[in-house]
This record gives structure tokens, C-alpha cells and sequence, in this order.
């Protein structure tokens, strides 16, 4: 019994002896771990501040017992600060046989040859990793944005294609490759990329079009456009029965505004590859519609109208979007006569009595009303076209809504404030969570506004800044800030109040009335500071009394007097639109859409600002 217990003791006292030795040990790891970590910090405190030497000697040390990439990384940086060349080969010698030559030491060490000035050596180290290369992905693209991150584009460039033999693909790296191509202004190369893909890869021509819009999105000369459409117009008559070629070729056209070519090629691939069924025509034509090329969107439209196929689904559908465009079209004319009004009328009644009044001809029908009412001024023969839609059964939830909407766009317009407002109230609330409810929340509050009730009025408009619609949260803030910046001094709204209804007189057409209440400030105030507005407002009468010279100078007036107001850039808007669409000076409207953004760029005109600048300034330099 004494024998066992004197053994068990022997293995106990055995055990505390290696745990206490392991515990000390690991304390001493831990301790050795901080002091490494408290001199790596030091270490960058000195080289931060400029104690070079100091830093260089704790990071050896440190470098000696654990060679790690970071530190390195710090050396190397730190011994070319002071023209430590040997000791940069070294270090970097160093790396590569403790690597194993991993690649990105074998290229540092070829950068710093270049770095001295041995271009030789520098490119055999470049061609060893080249020679090194495995068919292996990632190791692949990691090489050649390490020769990319020092600039060495010609052997990133070698890298992918080394790659593309490596995983035996034609196209891999397509997208890598154009991106370095553009960096090195080789344009023909980036084209025969995508071309190659194209030919090798048909189902990825949409894929091909995002890609070389993103290269074009950085193509600031459209080197590479010309390149593009040169290509594909020789490529095109040289294979006309190359369906992919066609259709990159129509949209190409598409980019580059060139709509009356592009008609001719959707025609020619409507004939070749659609058999006639004309759904490349009429994507052209909508494409061509939103871009504002009416009269060939127009014609394309014709193209499938003419056929006369009434079983064809396009048929109707192109019936239906004319007439849409005919409206767009006549609500961009700065003053449309009476003569083209009487005339979208009579198209509106015949294609109506062709088609009927459906839910698919229900934004014809809204359209219409808009007509009806702002242009030959029969507002209840709107209000019942707008009532006919509310009441079909077809008649989808958002287009009722919009529909309620314009129904009491026209009521307030007449006056009718009450059936208005009850109308709005009715459409925030059954879309309580729509972009719909917005705009009637929008537009009642500013009912309100022209009210003169400006605390309920501003209580909306500052909940309406955080509307999902930019469009109605700027809207909102700018009204949220006329409210708050323009109470009197005795806390009154009398000159708001005057500017209000002045305000509303323009939205019923009644421009002699509110440039008479804007007078009415203007006597009664020498200083104010709503006069920015005010001004402003003035040139937007005389805008729309087609007073042109007048509505020129009030917007420059201003621009001069109150450059930093919130108005300020809605003045250089309506500077451009007047001198492209009125004045037609593209030169000065140019300038007007350039200041936008330059001087506005927070404005929300600075992305149509800077598409009608590409338009314009390529109008210009034909």
C-alpha cells in the first residue's frame, strides 16, 4: 500500500512540475510578444517622425527574430528613404529565399533595379515571374495587379495573356485587360477584347454593352467610341449575317445619339434576324423616345404601324406610345400654337376611336385630360375623362391614384380649394407608403401654402424631406426654407403671404395678377429676404408671357445679386434651357449647363446638367 501511494506522489509532484515549467513558458511567450509589439510601435513612432535611423535599427532587430511581410514592408520603405540601396537588395534577396520566391518579392526586386537605373536586370526578375506562372485563378490576377500597382503595365498585360494559354481560355480577363488598354490609350485593343468575346460568347452581348458603357463612362475624348463605330461599320458590311456584330453595331448608334442611322440598322435587323416581328424596332423606338428623338422615334413607330398587322402585340402597343409621344414631343415646345394644339387634339380623338378608352390606353387618357385642361382650357371635360379612368374596373391602383392626383390639380386650378384638398387627403392615405401618397401629401401642403396657413404647410413640407423621391424632398426643403427664412420681422407672413398667391396665380395662369402681388413686396419693402425669390419669380412670368429679354435679365439679376441662394442654380437652369430652346446660342447655353456643375454641385439639375453637356459639347465640335 506505502509502495502505490509512494509512486502516485512521485507522478503528482511529476505533474506540477511540467505544468508549472509550461505556465512559465507561456508567460514568457506572452511577455516576449508584447515587447515585440511595444517596439513595433516604437519603431513607427520614430520613422513617423522623422528619427529614421532609430526606427531602422528596431525594426532589424525585430526583422531578424520573425521575418513577416508588415515589417518588411516598413524596411524596405524605410532604407529607400535614405538611399539604403544595398540593403534594400538584401532585404528583398532576403524575402524571396524565405518565400520560397513567392512573386511579389521576385517583382520588387526587378522594381528596384528599374529604381537604379538596371533596366536588364529589372526585366529579367519580371520574365522569372512570368516563367513561374501556374494555371492557377487567383494567383493569376494577383500578379498582374501587383505589376499594375507599380505601374508596369506592359507586363500585366503579359501576365493575363500568359493566363488565358495557362487556363487555355480566349477570353478570360476580357475585362481586365480593356481597363488596362484604356490606361494605356489602346483603344484597338480594347475593341478587339470585346469583339473576340462577342465571337466567342454570342448570349453575352448585353454583358459586352455594360461593360465597354463603363469604359465609355471614362472616355473623356471618345477616342474609343470612334474606335468602336470605325470598327464595327467595317466589320458589319464585311458580315452582315453576324446577328451579334448588327446588334452592337445598332447600339452603339444608340450611344452616340446618332438616332437616324440606328433607324436604318433596326430596320435592317427587324428584316434579317426578327422575321418582321418587330420587337427590335420597337425598343428602338422607345429607346429613341427617351432620349427626346421624337421625330425618328415617330417614324419608327410608323414602321410598325404601317404593316398593318393588327395581330402583332407591337401594333397596338406602338398606336398607343405615338400618341405618347406627340404628347412628350408638344410639352417640351417653349410655345406651342394654336394651330399644334388643335392638332394633338384631333390625333387624341382618332386614336381613341381606334383603340377606345381601356386600361391599356389609360395614360393616354390621363395625357389627354392634362391637355384638355392647361391647353384648350376644358377643365370639366378633363375632370370627366379623369373620372372615366378612376372608375374603370381595369384601372390599375397607381394609375387611379395619379389619376385623383390630376383630377385635383384641375380643381385647384378652378379654384375649388376644398374639393382639392379633400382629394389630395384621400390619395397620401390610400398610398400611405407609395411614392403616390407623396406627391398628394406634397401637393396639399402646398395647397396649404397658397393658403397662407404656412405653420400647418411647413409642419408637412419638413416630414416630406425624407421622402424616397428626391425629386419632392428637394421640393419640400426648398419651401420648408422659403417658410422658415422669410417671417417678418413682427413674426408676420404679410410679404410671404403676397408672394404666395403670387405664387398660385402662376399655377392658374393668371401671370398679370401675381406680377402684381409681387409689386405689392417690392413697394412696401426696401429689404427683404425673400427678394431672391422674388426676382426669380419675375423671370418665371416672364418666361412664361414669353417675354424672353426680360426673363434673361432677371434670372442674370439673380445670379449677380444672390449667387449663394437657394434659387440661385434653379436661375442658371432656366439660363441654359432658354438659351439652347429659345435663343438657340448652344455656345452660352454650354456655359450656363457648365456652371451647374462646377458652382451647383450639389444642385439636383447636375445630372441632366451634365448629359446636356456631353450633347452640347459634342454638338459644338462637329
Amino acid at each position: 500500500m506505502f509502495k502505490h501511494s509512494w509512486k502516485y506522489c512521485i507522478s503528482l509532484l511529476l505533474c506540477v512540475l511540467f505544468c508549472s515549467v509550461g505556465f512559465a513558458q507561456k508567460d514568457k511567450e506572452k511577455e516576449r510578444q508584447l515587447q515585440k509589439q511595444q517596439d513595433y510601435q516604437l519603431a513607427n513612432e520614430y520613422l513617423s517622425s522623422e528619427k529614421t535611423e532609430e526606427g531602422i535599427k528596431i525594426m532589424e532587430e525585430l526583422i531578424e527574430d520573425e521575418f513577416n511581410d508588415n515589417f518588411y514592408q516598413i524596411l524596405l520603405k524605410a532604407y529607400a528613404s535614405i538611399g539604403e540601396t544595398k540593403k534594400q537588395e538584401k532585404l528583398i534577396k532576403k524575402a524571396i529565399k524565405k518565400s520560397d520566391e513567392r512573386f511579389n518579392y521576385v517583382i520588387d526586386l526587378g522594381s528596384f533595379y528599374l529604381s537604379v537605373n538596371e533596366p536588364t536586370k529589372a526585366e529579367k526578375q519580371f520574365d522569372k515571374v512570368l516563367s513561374n506562372l501556374s494555371a492557377n485563378n487567383s494567383e493569376i490576377q494577383a500578379t498582374a495587379a501587383y505589376f499594375s500597382n507599380i505601374k508596369q503595365y506592359d507586363y500585366s498585360i503579359k501576365t493575363y495573356q500568359k493566363g488565358r494559354q495557362l487556363l487555355k481560355s480566349k477570353t478570360a480577363y476580357t475585362y481586365e485587360l480593356s481597363y488596362i488598354y484604356q490606361i494605356l490609350d489602346k483603344n484597338e485593343e480594347i475593341v478587339n477584347e470585346y469583339l473576340v468575346l462577342l465571337e466567342e460568347n454570342p448570349l453575352l452581348l448585353n454583358q459586352v454593352e455594360v461593360n465597354i458603357n463603363n469604359l465609355f463612362n471614362r472616355d473623356k475624348d471618345n477616342k474609343l467610341f470612334k474606335k468602336l463605330h470605325e470598327t464595327l461599320l467595317s466589320k458589319v458590311k464585311d458580315n452582315p449575317k453576324n446577328q451579334q456584330l448588327c446588334r452592337l453595331y445598332l447600339w452603339t448608334l444608340q450611344k452616340e445619339g446618332n438616332y437616324s442611322l440606328a433607324f436604318n440598322q433596326a430596320k435592317a435587323i427587324d428584316k434579317r434576324f426578327d422575321n418582321g416581328n418587330n420587337s427590335t424596332m420597337y425598343s428602338f423606338a422607345s429607346e429613341a423616345m427617351n432620349n427626346k428623338a421624337y421625330s425618328i422615334a415617330l417614324k419608327a413607330y410608323d414602321y410598325i404601324i404601317d404593316k398593318n398587322n393588327e395581330d402583332d402585340v407591337y401594333h397596338e402597343k406602338s398606336l398607343i406610345s405615338k400618341m405618347s409621344c406627340k404628347y412628350q414631343e408638344f410639352k417640351e415646345k417653349v410655345s406651342p400654337t394654336s394651330k399644334e394644339i388643335e392638332a394633338l387634339n384631333n390625333d387624341y380623338i382618332s386614336t381613341f376611336k381606334s383603340l377606345g378608352m381601356s386600361s391599356a390606353t389609360a395614360p393616354l387618357m390621363q395625357e389627354y385630360a392634362n391637355v384638355l385642361a392647361y391647353d384648350l382650357h376644358e377643365s370639366q371635360q378633363a375632370v370627366d375623362i379623369l373620372d372615366s379612368l378612376i372608375n374603370m374596373k381595369s384601372t390599375s391602383t397607381k394609375q387611379r391614384a395619379l389619376a385623383k392626383i390630376d383630377r385635383a390639380d384641375i380643381f385647384l386650378m378652378e379654384g375649388d380649394i376644398w374639393e382639392a384638398s379633400l382629394t389630395y387627403s384621400q390619395v397620401s392615405k390610400e398610398m400611405k407608403n407609395e411614392n403616390e401618397g407623396s406627391i398628394a401629401k406634397y401637393k396639399n401642403a402646398m395647397l396649404s401654402y397658397y393658403n397662407g396657413d404656412f405653420e400647418w404647410a411647413l409642419s408637412q413640407f419638413e416630414t416630406l424631406r425624407a421622402s424616397t423621391s428626391k425629386l419632392i424632398a428637394n421640393d419640400a426643403m426648398e419651401y420648408s426654407l422659403l417658410i422658415k427664412e422669410n417671417m417678418d420681422e413682427d413674426s408676420s407672413y404679410n410679404a410671404l403671404s403676397y408672394y404666395s398667391k403670387a405664387d398660385f396665380m402662376i399655377f392658374q395662369n393668371k401671370y398679370q395678377e401675381a406680377d402684381h402681388n409681387l409689386d405689392i413686396i417690392e413697394t412696401a419693402y426696401l429689404y427683404h429676404p425673400i427678394f431672391d425669390e422674388l426676382i426669380y419669380k419675375k423671370g418665371e412670368i416672364a418666361y412664361k408671357q414669353k417675354d424672353y429679354q426680360k426673363a434673361d435679365s432677371l434670372f442674370k439679376t439673380v445670379l449677380m445679386k444672390y449667387p449663394e441662394e437657394i434659387v440661385a442654380d434653379d436661375a442658371v437652369w432656366a439660363l441654359a434651357q432658354m438659351y439652347e430652346n429659345v435663343f438657340k446660342q448652344d455656345a452660352q447655353a454650354l456655359e450656363y449647363y457648365q456652371k451647374i456643375i462646377l458652382d451647383y454641385p450639389s444642385s439636383l439639375y447636375v445630372s441632366q446638367a451634365r448629359k446636356k453637356n456631353e450633347e452640347l459639347s459634342a454638338k459644338i465640335s462637329k
